[in-house]
């Protein structure tokens, strides 16, 4: 994979061009500090303080509006959330936030206000999603299991804590054959002159809207949306991200523009809908049924109807305006027929290629024959990707965290329960 074919399947770089076909969608550009923030830095470095990393801080909200549900990386575990007052309430009305004062707890303000204000825009809620991924590995710290949001402390909540979006910062550039790191990047960002950091701060104000008045929503709200339920915007393979955590990757402030874009959302969404298409050689060679891990017994039936449109889809839209000689595109094709554009990726690479192998799709004269597949019976299911929970959410063994929760909840309420037993 070469670096200008990842680059152009970057959204900011690609949704101009296709905004009248695709999901409105407003970009911002992200400061250095919340790139810092995300990758596990020091947001705002002090040139004194020792060398070890921050701890998992959500940005303090100047907006009053904390996260989902009573959610604080203070309280990681069952055990611990059973021990505090967010478990059990407290003494007043307001959600207790026990990192409010937090010595090293950041805060962005322009980018706070300029994130809320683009989802006001696009109707209230928002996929989030940087360059190529999504937060769709993180869904285990929203409220209802998706990646909707709407407000900014939502919103890096999910990045903070995705793997995939650790992907971009660290390695999206960097596996391509031609990657070269510009001189003089900064591994740690402790040199920043202040005015620099003032600079990228005021970055986060200037909002790219790529939905003013042209972008054209679905026909049916109830079709193209929770992008974040499954797997559907841009691909990272979440096992391989946490590989590459582990090997030490970091991100490094090369001077790179990261930029967060801000979808919109659409509840409903059928998943047997959305395909991923894939491109040769700029032939339309492949089509697979996106969501690879389950069986849709409508869908066999329904080929035949969807093969032509993605085909003149692809033939009108997508391949007179797409520069790259290969990649893949999602697309979702509504019950009436229209196609709408979900996302570009690069060919190879970290892209899943579905019910295919790269090796199949690589193949010498596949070019001639367009192949559609999806899954034709029940138990032809491919496995999902593990990228739902964290291990420890589904470990109920004896001892485990969970173990302890439920053994400490039902202590409580014992207690509680001859506690009114006394009282009566």
């Amino acid at each position: 994979m070469l670096l200008e074919e990842l680059l152009r399947c970057q959204i900011h770089e690609w949704y101009p061009a296709f905004r009248r076909h695709s999901i409105p969608t407003d970009t911002i550009p992200l400061p250095a500090a919340f790139l810092r923030y995300l990758a596990g830095q020091a947001a705002y470095p002090d040139p004194d303080a020792d060398g070890d990393p921050p701890p998992f801080l959500l940005p303090a909200i100047t907006s009053g509006r904390q996260p989902f549900a009573p959610v604080h990386a203070h309280h990681p575990d069952p055990d611990s959330l059973l021990s505090s007052e967010l478990f059990f309430g407290s003494s007043t009305d307001d959600v207790h936030d026990p990192d409010a004062d937090h010595p090293h707890r950041p805060e962005f303000p322009e980018l706070e206000a300029a994130v809320d204000a683009a989802i006001a825009e696009l109707g209230g809620a928002a996929l989030p999603k940087l360059n190529w991924s999504a937060p769709k590995d993180a869904t285990f710290m929203s409220a209802d299991g998706t990646t909707r949001c709407t407000c900014f402390a939502e919103v890096a909540m999910l990045l903070r804590a995705s793997d995939c979006v650790a992907h971009d910062l660290a390695s999206a550039r960097q596996s391509c054959e031609d990657f070269v790191r510009p001189e003089g990047a900064r591994r740690s960002a402790r040199k920043v002159s202040a005015g620099a950091e003032e600079g990228a701060r005021s970055n986060a104000a200037n909002v790219t809207d790529g939905s003013s008045g042209t972008g054209e929503a679905p026909s049916d709200s109830r079709e193209i949306g929770e992008e974040g339920r499954k797997t559907n915007a841009v691909d990272c393979d979440a096992e391989d991200a946490q590989e590459e955590e582990s090997n030490g990757d970091a991100w490094v402030d090369d001077g790179f523009q990261y930029h967060l874009a801000l979808r919109k959302w659409y509840p409903g969404l059928r998943p047997e809908s959305e395909f991923r298409c894939f491109v040769r050689e700029r032939k339309l060679v492949a089509v697979s049924q996106r969501d690879a891990s389950a069986y849709y017994p409508s869908l066999p039936g329904w080929i035949s109807e969807v093969q032509p449109k993605i085909e003149v889809f692809f033939e009108e839209v997508i391949e007179p305006q797409f520069g790259s000689n290969n990649y893949t595109f999602d697309v979702y094709v509504t019950t009436h027929g229209r196609v709408k554009l979900i996302d570009f990726n690069p060919w190879g690479g970290y892209t899943l290629p579905l019910l295919f192998t790269w090796e199949e799709l690589e193949e010498e004269g596949r070019e001639h024959e367009l192949e559609f597949r999806v899954v034709m019976q029940q138990g032809a299911v491919r496995p999902g990707l593990m990228t739902a929970v964290p291990y420890d959410m589904l470990d109920w063994g004896e001892g485990s965290g969970w173990d302890v929760f439920l053994k400490k909840a039902d202590e409580e309420l014992n207690r509680q329960m001859n506690s009114l037993d006394g009282d009566s």
